[in-house]
């Protein structure tokens, strides 16, 4: 039975209540989790995530308890009929937000002790910083602040005449960014990624020194008057707020925190930003430093929980990494959040309401809370490295874990927006990634890979199982994952691939990306030597299998991950990074069709 979940791709959506709670990179449904953890274990039994990330293994053992009817009808679809039932599960991660996001959301307070901390917390918030989102609407009634697009400033390349990037870069009818412009003032021609960008000298009360930053300057406010929605230019009144908040002492929860630039770092966009406070606008750091003082007055419990609210649209909304963008046949910008898995900073970075954003976020955490309160599973984090486990030989009956890729999203680097709110940021001499910035080849990380392997095949009863979760364009990287693996003495039964649904931003914009993860499945056993075989005929072997009438199992990048999941399986060297595979494919595909 258990064969049934790795014989078809599972459909794992990065949507529903836990995941929008607190969303995560590479993120994977609880659900589907749950879901094999019924499948593979007996009610009562231990379970491991060596790579716990936000604690979605943790979470699928709650569920485990009190399955949804979603799960329900996936299960039945799939052909498996779990064993539901509380589990015990073990989550360990290396990083600091991690292991506060699986802590706090595993542990859910009851209803009415959240509904009363969040009457009283926003009655507070809205008193002591509601007016800093005020605004008229175009006929100067009363209303409130939506969002705001602020502009990067542009200087001409033929006049240095400084000109908003708003009002000569995007164009309204149709809806879309311009590559290039004629300056109003002399009337030359520009490219704007020729532009220079305009700076400024500001004294930053926070460093207490005069620094240099990009000139950024608000051009467009969005606004809300009862029901009526509005949008307007930026009047006198808008920049007096924002003057009288500069005069405001930040609060003392403020911090004054350096940023570790490392391989995200992009020395134009990124240009001036060297502590945490310059991701933000003054505004919006401001509202953030209140709210993470009000948090103080709370029990750890309710206060862990209100702190997590925050967080869960700090880095995601409240930064200069939120945007808009230009949508075919849309006839206003579209808002969007940071993109996944990068610090990028948009030429139109937008300020929003934080205040609107999380009361509609708490409402997100209330069902959530809703799906995991009453399970009698038990869920224990620990934020330390799983090279080295304080777990005992053969204690575990199953693993699930989703390992780093390699290179390819530098956790502990992007998690920083949110973990120096924490007061700790994670050890990145223990990240196990690749890395240029720490100076980490494929070889280390690989060392690093076996060690938790290892730990892992210890920990691992004599019938016990792993499920692991991998993605990567790269050869070496999963040679490095199946060396790690098989020194351990682990060997693969089964493999498959998970669809993760909502791709992240470097699946979609990669220009070599790989769709769908391959599933393994590895059980205790005797270790076969890995050999070397020509890729065709292994490619065969793959088109034989497929259904040429299904236009996405005939997608290069699924074809890759069924590479990777023949090549493991049998044992395969895995010699073929997806981009030389994709053109072997491109030629076999056009043989057969």
């Amino acid at each position: 039975m258990i064969s049934k979940l790795y014989e078809t791709p599972l459909p794992a959506s990065r949507t529903g209540p836990l995941y929008n709670a607190f969303s995560y990179p590479t993120k994977i449904s609880p659900e589907a989790i749950a879901i094999f953890i019924a499948t593979h274990t007996r009610p009562g039994a231990t379970v491991l995530d060596t790579f716990g990330g936000s604690g979605t293994t943790g979470l699928a053992a709650l569920l485990c308890d009190s399955p949804t009817d979603v799960m329900k009808e996936m299960a039945s679809k799939i052909g498996v009929t779990p064993e539901w039932g509380p589990r015990e599960a073990h989550i360990y991660d290396i990083g600091v937000l991690g292991s506060f996001v699986a802590n706090t959301l595993c542990s859910p307070p009851t209803s009415q002790d959240f509904t009363r901390a969040l009457e009283s917390f926003f009655s507070k918030a809205d008193e002591k910083i509601g007016w800093m989102y005020e605004a008229y609407n175009l006929d100067g009634g009363d209303g409130y602040i939506r969002h705001v697009i602020w502009s990067d400033v542009l200087q001409c390349a033929h006049c240095d005449k400084a000109l908003p990037y708003f009002d000569v870069c995007t164009q309204q009818e149709p809806l879309k960014f311009l590559d290039h412009f004629l300056c109003p003032f002399c009337s030359e021609k520009n490219e704007a990624k020729n532009c220079r960008r305009a700076h400024e000298v500001v004294f930053d009360d926070l460093t207490n020194e005069s620094i240099t930053r990009k000139k950024r300057i608000p051009v467009r406010v969005y606004g809300q008057s009862g029901k009526n929605k509005w949008y307007r230019d930026v009047t006198e009144h808008d920049i007096n707020i924002i003057d009288k908040i500069y005069s405001l002492s930040l609060p003392s929860s403020a911090p004054n925190k350096v940023i570790e630039w490392g391989d995200l770092y992009r020395s134009g966009y990124h240009y001036g930003i060297t502590h945490l406070h310059h991701f933000y606008t003054r505004r919006n750091f401001y509202v953030i430093s209140a709210l993470w003082e009000l948090t103080l007055n709370y029990e750890k419990e309710i206060r862990d929980v209100l702190q997590l609210l925050i967080l869960s649209y700090n880095s995601s909304h409240s930064t200069l990494m939120t945007r808009v963008v230009a949508k075919k046949g849309q006839k206003d910008f579209v808002l969007t959040g940071a993109q996944s898995g990068v610090l990028y900073v948009s030429s139109l970075p937008v300020e929003k309401n934080i205040l609107v954003g999380l009361k509609r976020k708490s409402i997100a955490f209330e069902k959530a809370f809703e799906l995991i309160r009453g399970s009698s599973s038990r869920v224990i984090v620990k934020n330390m490295s799983s090279e080295q486990l304080p777990i005992a030989d053969g204690s575990i009956d199953y693993v699930f874990t989703d390992p780093p890729f390699g290179d390819y999203i530098p956790y502990a680097e992007l998690n920083q927006i949110n973990e120096l709110w924490l007061g700790s940021t994670t050890d990145r001499s223990k990240e196990i990634i690749v890395s240029k910035a720490q100076d980490k080849s494929v070889e280390q990380y690989g060392v690093m890979m076996s060690s938790v392997f290892s730990e892992i095949e210890r920990t691992l009863n004599p019938h016990g199982k792993a499920t692991v979760v991998f993605h990567s364009a790269k050869s070496k990287i999963w040679q490095e994952l199946a060396n790690a693996y098989s020194k351990a003495g682990l060997i693969v039964k089964y493999t498959s691939v998970l669809d993760k649904l909502q791709a992240s931003f470097k699946q979609t914009n990669s220009t070599i990306s790989v769709k769908g993860d391959p599933l393994i499945l590895l059980t205790k056993g005797d270790v076969n030597q890995y050999y070397e075989l020509d890729t065709y005929p292994l490619m065969e072997e793959i088109f034989r299998g497929v259904d040429f009438n299904d236009v996405d199992e005939l997608t290069p990048e699924r074809l890759y991950s069924r590479y990777i999941n023949k090549c493991l399986k049998k044992g395969i060297h895995v010699e073929m990074d997806a981009e030389e595979f994709y053109k072997a494919a491109f030629v076999v595909l056009g043989g057969k069709s």
